[in-house]
């Protein structure tokens, strides 16, 4: 007998309930994943004639020397973070400090613009070093708040294990060794209670850092709103604000200062330094976000390539070589702009991650160089083309041209100048000026020549177009350059800076909306072409429907054009707030309150729904349903049952946005409803029997149906009627209600099958044998003709004057009177090679009753003479 039964015939007289814990407490210190686990992960399993109470030993024994190394291990961590914490003290006190000083210049009318935008840029990244900091302590606070609730677990499986062990060392027969278990246990329970304590402190620290850096966080990003706004008010207060002149000297010395200064920076941004030093602050400060930008930046030129390649055939496709030559540069311009528009795109949303904030000024204005070149191309472009014409003669074309390469250089020269010496910097002052007095001298020196004193000479020479346009250009040159030339004298730098940004903006948006305006035209155009052909060829007509949609997009165009022009010249964002407050404003009508925002918002939900709905039904209809194998009656009575869903919850949305609550609905549909019982049950009877219809489907579309006689099929089951086409092309409009309460005599009702019968008959004395196997002969050769029900011949009855046959045959709906023409031709043409005749109507006429005409007749004995 083994050791272990040894064992439990000396607890035999313990209860059963002891005995079943103590084995309950062993599989749950086996199977627990407190330390002990762990240690003994890696034992082999105890032989089965060792104790049990020596394995017990072992466990407990392992977990202890375990929960002492990881006990020692949080008095090191808790002493490191108790140190640390006096460093993070300091720099949350710097964080306090950096927002006192922030705040203190937000107070300081005086501060300069460019001196709040830099202030700006080391909040971003404060921001960014503190959004850090919480990223980091996230994790190790979530990982403290785990090994808690572990260590619950493991106090509580001990207490258990203390209990059960005093129950056993009660008994005299326990075994002696029982007692050093227990001891050990609860040694064990000491240990992990002060480890508890040394945890629980540790996630007191880190909640209360968290805490701090919450505070840090609220307190930054309502200084960075404060900040923008500040910015952005300073900003239009100082378009209107006179600069003080400086004496010559000053000015003098300002642009050598400036000058040095810019030269400094260039040698510092050509240092090698420079970049190292600055990529090394950008992977602290981003990390893996930065890392990602050179993975994405790849992956989307790789993207980007492609998708030119892809879209170089949008020329040649013969729809746009129809539309004209507008839509051809509108193909062009696209093709042009996919790789560097998408390039500054991705540069653009990089500038706007706050751990990116280090090089948000160096990305948002490089992407801002990018669009600058994009839109010298366009225009070049452009001009080089459709637009050279419009402009002008090809010598007028190629002066635009060279004017708006020099026009995107000079930009691009104040950006670099704006971004590294400020806005107002007297450099850029000088720049300015320099520029506005070359582009007045080039413009007299081009265009000098041409006054508007000449329109009347051009006009008798049919040249007052080209003129008009000479002087227009001629003009707006002088009118930009001198504007900007007259207001940088004046001591208006920073409202000349956004008289040439907002005149940029400006030609660049009426040559994007010219583009848009013949390109309507052209549609326009290509619609009414349509339009002619098909009335010619008495063909469908839908161009009223396009001509909406034209005039309802020029509409958007107008309106669409004075919105932007506003937002070039003006402070986008008082702007749009002023045009929000306005479209906001409500208007009471009784309870209800509605904005014509609202109304807006409404319509382009529901224009939303209706693109929506076609989408899905090209969709579901022709890419889903289509493969099912459904009838097409039973896709449409899907497709339609879907659609009507869609407009319901469109509608739904749409009168929510329009400000109508749950209250207005209640009341709007109760008013609906007395005026369903009113005057509307005719409309809402054939709404409910078109409901009944899509799903009872006694009808569906491409059935062939007969209507008080008139065969037709069913082309559209509509909300109020269902649309049926006859045979000589005749559209019937017929209520559902009709449908629904008359009878409707249904051919292709689950099945197109049609029975045909073709009359035939034959003269007295023809051989019926062959009658009958000609007919059958016909049937079996003529096409569209089913095999199966076979055709068969009836003899149907003896005429006055001819053998009556029937030939039944069967096909299908669609080919019925195809079938019916063909088999009586063939008849025909078979009964004249096989000598059958069929016969016509034959009558004898009795003359006898005529006086004298007896002597023509032999008298029999049984007629009557007749009295004169």
């Amino acid at each position: 007998m083994t050791e272990f039964w040894k064992f439990f015939f000396k607890i035999k007289k313990q209860s059963l309930k002891s005995v079943i814990n103590t084995l309950v407490i062993l599989l749950l210190l086996l199977f627990s994943p407190g330390p002990w686990f762990y240690a003994s992960a890696d034992e082999p399993v105890t032989d089965t004639n060792l104790q049990l109470v020596d394995g017990l030993s072992q466990i407990l024994n392992k977990s202890l020397s375990a929960e002492l190394k990881s006990l020692e291990k949080n008095k090191s961590r808790l002493e490191r973070e108790e140190q640390d914490q006096i460093y993070l003290t300091a720099a949350y006190n710097a964080y306090r400090l950096q927002l006192s000083s922030f705040w203190n210049l937000l107070l300081n009318n005086d501060t300069e613009l460019s001196t709040l935008q830099k202030t700006k840029a080391e909040l971003k990244s404060s921001m960014g070093d503190a959004q850090n900091m919480v990223d980091g302590l996230i994790p190790a606070e979530n990982t403290l708040k785990q090994e808690l609730e572990n260590l619950d677990k493991q106090k509580e499986l001990v207490d258990k294990q203390l209990t059960e062990l005093a129950e056993m060392n009660a008994d005299a027969q326990a075994h002696p060794d029982t007692r050093a278990i227990e001891a050990t246990a609860r040694q064990l329970a000491g240990i992990l209670k002060e480890k508890e304590e040394l945890v629980s402190r540790l996630d007191v620290i880190y909640k209360g850092r968290l805490e701090k850096m919450g505070e840090i966080q609220q307190a930054f990003s309502a200084l960075d709103t404060r900040l923008s706004d500040i910015i952005e008010q300073k900003k239009t207060r100082n378009l209107f604000e006179r600069q003080k002149k400086s004496s010559r000297y000053e000015a003098f010395d300002r642009i050598i200062v400036e000058a040095r200064n810019l030269a400094k920076m260039v040698r510092q941004v050509t240092a090698p330094t420079f970049w190292i030093e600055g990529g090394q602050k950008l992977w602290q400060g981003a990390g893996l976000v930065a890392a990602s930008f050179i993975l994405v930046f790849a992956v989307v030129l790789i993207v980007l390539r492609r998708i030119k390649s892809e879209a170089l055939v949008l020329r040649s496709i013969p729809v746009v070589e129809k539309l004209g030559p507008w839509h051809q540069m509108a193909a062009d311009l696209l093709v042009l702009s996919i790789i560097p528009g998408g390039l500054a795109m991705t540069v653009f949303l990089y500038s706007r991650l706050d751990k990116m904030s280090l090089v948000a000024g160096t990305f948002s204005s490089l992407s801002l160089m990018v669009l600058i070149c994009l839109a010298s191309r366009w225009l070049n472009q452009a001009l080089s083309t459709v637009a050279g014409p419009v402009a002008g003669d090809e010598t007028d074309a190629r002066r635009l041209i060279r004017l708006c390469r020099a026009g995107a250089c000079f930009i691009l020269v104040c950006i670099v100048l704006g971004a590294a010496l400020g806005q107002d910097s007297a450099l850029l002052a000088l720049f300015r000026v320099s520029g506005a007095l070359c582009a007045m001298v080039w413009a007299m020196m081009t265009w000098g020549s041409f006054h508007s004193s000449q329109v009347g000479q051009a006009m008798e020479k049919g040249e007052k177009a080209l003129l008009l346009k000479r002087l227009a250009t001629k003009y707006v040159v002088l009118t930009i350059a001198g504007g900007a030339l007259f207001l940088d004298m004046t001591g208006y730098g920073l409202l000349s800076s956004h008289w040439l940004v907002s005149w940029a903006q400006t030609l660049l948006l009426f040559f994007w909306w010219a583009i848009f305006y013949w390109l309507l035209h052209e549609w326009d155009g290509y619609f009414r072409e349509q339009s002619r052909s098909r009335k010619e060829d008495f063909l469908y007509d839908d161009y009223p429907v396009q001509w909406l949609t034209i005039r309802a997009g020029q509409f958007c165009w107008l309106l669409s054009l004075g919105a932007l022009f506003l937002l070039t010249w003006g402070n986008p964002q008082t702007i749009l707030g002023s045009l929000y407050r306005g479209l906001a404003h409500p208007i009471s009508i009784g309870s209800m309150q509605f904005s014509l925002l609202g109304m807006i918002l409404a319509g382009f939900v529901l224009i939303f729904t209706s693109v929506l709905i076609r989408m899905w039904k090209w969709i579901f209809q022709s890419k889903f349903l289509s493969r099912s194998g459904m009838t097409l009656g039973l896709q449409e009575s899907i497709t339609t049952i879907s659609v009507y869903l869609i407009w319901a919850f469109g509608v739904l949305v749409a009168l929510h946005v329009f400000g109508l609550n749950t209250a207005s609905l209640a009341v709007a549909f109760g008013a609906l409803g007395i005026g369903i019982g009113f005057g509307l049950q005719n409309i809402v009877n054939n709404f409910i029997s078109g409901i009944i219809l899509l799903f009872e489907r006694p009808i569906q579309v491409g059935d062939d149906v007969e209507v008080n006689g008139i065969w037709a099929q069913v082309k559209k089951i509509n909300v109020r009627s269902t649309v049926v086409q006859t045979y000589d092309n005749a559209a019937l409009i017929i209520p559902n209600a009709d449908l629904i309460s008359n009878q409707v005599t249904n051919w292709s009702f689950k099945d197109k099958r049609i029975r045909r019968k073709i009359n035939v008959g034959v003269a007295y004395g023809s051989d019926i044998d062959l009658v009958r196997d000609t007919l059958l002969q016909i049937a079996a050769d003529a096409p569209n003709v089913l095999r199966y029900p076979r055709p068969d011949v009836l003899f149907t009855d003896f005429g006055d004057s001819a053998l009556n046959f029937v030939l039944r045959l069967w096909t299908d709906v669609d080919h019925m009177l195809v079938v019916d023409t063909d088999i009586r031709f063939r008849i025909d043409k078979k009964f004249r090679e096989n000598n059958i005749e069929i016969s016509f109507p034959q009558r004898d006429i009795h003359i006898r009753s005529i006086k004298g005409a007896d002597r023509f007749f032999k008298k029999s004995a049984g007629d009557i003479d007749i009295p004169e």
